[in-house]
């Protein structure tokens, strides 16, 4: 993944957390972004 997608991606995790809304009730969408957030780590350990 470029800059531009780690950066997009990113972006994306912040405005998530600092929105009042939630996309999915109960615990469901908190696990969709720790999921991303993995993947993330995992690829840009895999890059170095």
């Amino acid at each position: 993944m470029n800059n531009t997608g780690k950066i997009i991606i990113t972006l994306l995790v912040l405005v998530y957390v600092l929105s009042p809304n939630d996309l999915a009730p109960g615990p469901i969408d908190d696990i969709l972004v720790m999921l991303l957030g993995h993947a993330l780590k995992h690829r840009t350990e895999k890059s170095l």
